[in-house]
């Protein structure tokens, strides 16, 4: 294996130096210069980028190409001896575009003066785009009522928003591959981000929801790039700040919402950015501090200390005695706290040659809400993230045609969640506390906390070569190397329960140590003992009586893809054609014989008589590497002027998210049972999409231009359980296992209508129909369904994601020194799977929908001029109208508001002993985010 791994090295390495190449985190500008009054061509013409060291010459027919444009704004200058310059300003540079500026030039004059200044105008329709892409850049971002980089994304045709994320296209969540400056930053568990960038610190986002070119790869729906920005020569700086909190009276539904807390949300954030040397070293750096209080509450009536005492005995309304030790306060159970930190050098080294540093550090300390643990919300673990990106990049231009870029990266990050950090803390409590509530079926914890502790660490050196060469008008080759080294480290454990020196019931003193002993875990019942407090310790990860409740490993998987490329820019057409290599070493083993899986509880007799270090050198096997390669085509044909039909296919493949390949990862399984359990699969092959769309763009009139794209996606190989069951040998229970075995088909199409900003205003919407049908939407289904005693059908049915419209309307106002801007939002309902119904067909999976739902977001500023810096002055609403979207829905009703088991409770006439019925039953993450009101003020110098 190693051997294979060194070959497939070498292989790369020797086709990184004989190729040509390129990179794909900046754009060109490319055109002709002409004769003004001929219309002859003009060779030998500079062309510079003013500001910048870019620049080129035109050849002997007048055409001229610049590489290696950072995206943004700029001017471009076109000179030669005996005719007058010209200046084209406000042109646009995008990622992996190409900007067409034309000069067209006239003989020196008297009357014509010295220099002709062209307001550059970009274009309605992008002639070279042969895939959905989506271009936002900094001005569009600070514009737009949003305050993080994803709900810009959201706001995009193809995803779907969920209450836990966004699916592109139809995929699964982790489909999605992000990249800072180049380099690709998707953490490989749980294919998340390690930092999320902050929205004020990007130049340009880009996203590719469409079959993306060779150059993209480790992704199956989507692919998005952040470009960040740089310091230049003039020192700028910028501050924002903002407060607010939510304004609604949906009190019935959330607890506390009523009482506006001017502070409850606080945000300050600030950048930097000048000349360290002139012209040679240049600095910037983007801070943030916000904490969200969230709008999911609870109230601190218990502590998790508290004793619930039951007497069978007594009259049935005062049977439970309760201690009640909380402040009785509102309290936040959803919030957010954050620390974001952000520096990025760039030296100019020659002025053919950059060098870049780029640092971003985040800090996050949060909450999931949990509706049992309302009256006792510190029962329930905390949550803290770090994450740490270093990116070094050298860009180098040799030549007129030609540069490349080579960067080295490493990232990390770190994620926990308990309810105490120390497993010696004082506060635990005993395990019974957790389950002491009424048992009536609707009342909220009294007592206990969550005695489970979890540590995850993803870690990643990455090396990556790209170069690009126009080796010709027609033909720019890219090609691409990247190598990545990851660690991911592992632990999860639910802590076991002991008092030191306890024996027959009391404590000894003399047998306390600080340590566990055999036999202090014999706990006597709180509600006998009146001692709610217990020590906790980790349980022996050998010890086959207690190690079934810690997981803990380490793995080092290798990555190593290639690409090359061919952008193809003739007169009628544009082709993007290209293939990617992919490998993929686990660093993970399977079983030697799946039917005696448990190393530490064998099941046939010639394994019980080994010991634990004999069986493990013929328990497992290494699983083996992957090897995909990947075909792409991309195709533009400008029909006129300003139209374009674009056709694009290609094959994608992403590895699974780590936590499929390496979970349970040494096949511990439940001691009795018939469903034993899941277990992952180091062996899953890479997951497969065949990705097909054509599109048109149309520009109506000169601000007016419409997109239509229809797209569909042929999914096969995604991790899933439908598979038979692994039963033991001897019989005694069975267990499942991750394979390759969901499929699932997407198909949609998709109408955008954009007005370009002209008239103080600019507006856009779009429409997407589509469907989403697989075998199941999660990789557990299957076994999850078997195990409750269902018999699953292999059949596409609708994924959970599956909405089938989904609307995005956008209004911007800009009126001197006052604008707003706003978001519309409708999707029609989820679907869910009944529970009931009186048609028997309609109890399939998914065969039901939620109630559809409605958003309106807006965003209002003034701004005012003092000498040379600006205070813009805003107001921030989400939900403006304060609509109750329903985003889950009871499976026996089709609706947040009613359920059946709340109609029997009332029946019943039980007693509302800890809460009330109506209280329990409207849960409150199955609505949407009410009205929250933002009010801040961003200085501008």
């Amino acid at each position: 294996m190693k051997k294979n791994l060194r070959f497939i090295i070498l292989i790369s390495i020797s086709i990184l130096f004989t190729s040509s190449y390129l990179f794909s985190q900046t754009g060109k500008i490319s055109g002709r210069v002409t004769d003004a009054a001929t219309g002859e061509a003009l060779p030998f013409v500079n062309i510079i980028i003013l500001e910048t060291s870019l620049g080129a010459a035109s050849d002997i027919d007048g055409y001229y190409s610049i590489l290696n444009v950072r995206p943004g704004t700029y001017s471009i200058k076109a000179s030669a001896i005996g005719f007058t310059s010209v200046t084209f300003t406000d042109v646009q540079v995008s990622i992996d575009l190409t900007t067409d500026i034309d000069f067209k030039l006239n003989e020196t004059s008297l009357e014509l003066g010295e220099e002709i200044v062209v307001v550059a105008e970009k274009p309605l329709v992008t002639k070279d785009l042969t895939a959905s892409t989506a271009l936002i850049g900094a001005d569009e971002i600070a514009s737009l009522p949003v305050t993080e980089f994803t709900e810009v994304l959201q706001l995009k045709a193809g995803i779907v928003s969920g209450r836990d994320g966004f699916n592109v296209r139809g995929g699964r969540r982790g489909e999605v591959s992000y990249t800072i400056d180049g380099v690709n930053i998707t953490d490989s568990y749980d294919g998340s981000t390690i930092v999320d960038v902050n929205a004020s610190a990007i130049q340009e986002l880009q996203f590719i929801s469409g079959a993306f070119n060779a150059e993209y790869g480790k992704a199956l729906s989507g692919v998005i790039n952040l470009s960040t920005k740089e310091g230049d020569n003039d020192f700028n700086f910028t501050a924002t700040s903002y407060i607010g909190d939510y304004l609604s009276s949906r009190n019935d539904i959330f607890t506390g919402i009523d009482k506006f807390e001017p502070a409850a949300i606080r945000n300050l954030e600030g950048s930097l950015s000048g000349p360290i040397i002139k012209d040679r070293l240049h600095f910037y750096t983007n801070a943030r501090y916000i904490f969200f209080d969230g709008w999911l509450k609870g109230r601190e009536v218990y502590n998790p200390w508290d004793l619930t005492s039951f007497d069978g005995s007594a009259p049935i309304d005062s049977q439970y005695t309760f201690e009640q030790t909380g402040s009785g306060e509102i309290v936040a159970m959803n919030f957010n706290e954050k620390v974001y930190l952000q520096g990025k050098l760039t030296l100019q080294l020659l002025t053919t040659m950059k060098v870049t540093f780029n640092y971003i550090n985040e800090r996050k300390r949060f909450q999931d809400y949990n509706h049992f643990y309302k009256l006792n919300p510190n029962g329930r673990p905390k949550k803290f993230q770090w994450g740490n990106t270093n990116i070094v990049s050298l860009t180098h231009t040799i030549g007129a045609n030609t540069f490349y870029q080579l960067s080295g990266s490493y990232f990390f990050k770190r994620f926990s969640e308990y309810v105490y950090s120390d497993v010696n803390n004082p506060n635990w409590v005993h395990d019974r506390l957790r389950e002491q509530q009424p048992q009536n079926g609707f009342s909220f914890s009294t007592g206990g906390q969550d005695n489970n502790t979890f540590k995850r660490l993803s870690g990643s050196y990455a090396a990556k070569f790209d170069i690009t060469s126009q080796v010709s008008r027609t033909h720019q080759i890219k090609f691409g190397f990247e190598f990545n080294r990851n660690n991911l480290f592992f632990e999860d454990i639910t802590l076991l329960q002991y008092i030191d020196g306890y024996f027959n019931g009391e404590i000894l003193p003399e047998l306390v140590n600080g340590r566990f002993d055999p036999g202090e875990d014999g706990i006597l019942d709180p509600s006998i003992s009146g001692n709610p407090f217990v020590d906790m310790r980790v349980p022996d990860i050998n010890d086959p009586k207690e190690n079934l409740a810690i997981n803990v490993y380490e793995r080092k998987p290798t990555e190593i893809s290639a690409y090359i490329q061919d952008k193809i820019e003739l007169n009628d057409m544009i082709v993007n054609l290209g293939i990617r290599f992919d490998y993929f070493q686990p660093d993970g083993f399977v079983l030697a014989d799946p039917s005696d899986p448990d190393i530490y509880r064998p099941k046939k007799v010639e394994n019980l008589a080994l010991s634990i270090d004999e069986r493990r050198a013929i328990w497992y096997k290494d699983a083996e590497a992957k090897i995909q390669f990947s075909p792409r085509l991309g195709v533009a044909f400008p029909i006129t002027d300003r139209g374009v039909i674009h056709f694009s296919y290609g094959h994608f493949f992403q590895v699974p998210n780590y936590d499929l390949l390496y979970r349970n990862p040494e096949f511990k399984l439940a001691v009795a049972g018939e469903n034993l359990g899941i277990v992952g699969n180091s062996d899953l092959k890479p997951e497969q999409t065949i990705s097909g769309e054509v599109g048109l763009q149309q520009a109506m009139t000169d601000e007016l231009s419409l997109d239509i794209t229809g797209y569909f996606r042929d999914i096969k190989d995604l991790t899933g359980t439908r598979a038979d069951k692994i039963r033991l040998f001897g019989g005694a229970g069975s267990y499942a296992q991750f394979v390759n075995s969901d499929f699932g088909f997407v198909k949609g199409i998709i109408f955008s209508l954009n007005k370009r900003f002209s008239n103080n205003w600019a507006a856009s919407i779009d429409y997407t129909l589509q469907s989403a049908k697989g075998n199941a939407s999660d990789p557990s289904t299957y076994a999850n369904q078997i195990s409750g005693g269902q018999e699953p059908e292999i059949q596409l049915v609708p994924l959970n994601w599956d909405q089938t419209h989904t609307v995005n309307v956008t209004f911007n106002y800009s009126g001197g020194p006052w604008g707003f801007s706003m978001i519309g939002q409708y999707g029609s309902g989820f679907p869910y799977t009944p529970s009931q119904s009186e048609n028997l067909t309609k109890l399939l999976t998914n065969s039901l929908m939620q109630p559809a739902t409605v958003v309106v977001d807006l965003r209002a500023y003034y701004e005012v001029e003092i000498f040379e810096s600006r205070l813009n002055f805003f107001a921030r609403i989400q939900n403006l109208f304060d609509i109750r979207n329903e985003v889950n829905v009871y499976n026996d009703s089709g609706t947040a508001d009613f359920t059946l088991a709340e109609q029997l409770r009332r029946t019943e006439g039980q007693l509302e002993l800890v809460n009330s019925i109506n209280e329990f039953y409207r849960n409150p993450t199955f609505y949407s985010e009410p009205r929250r009101v933002e009010v801040g003020v961003t200085f501008t110098y």
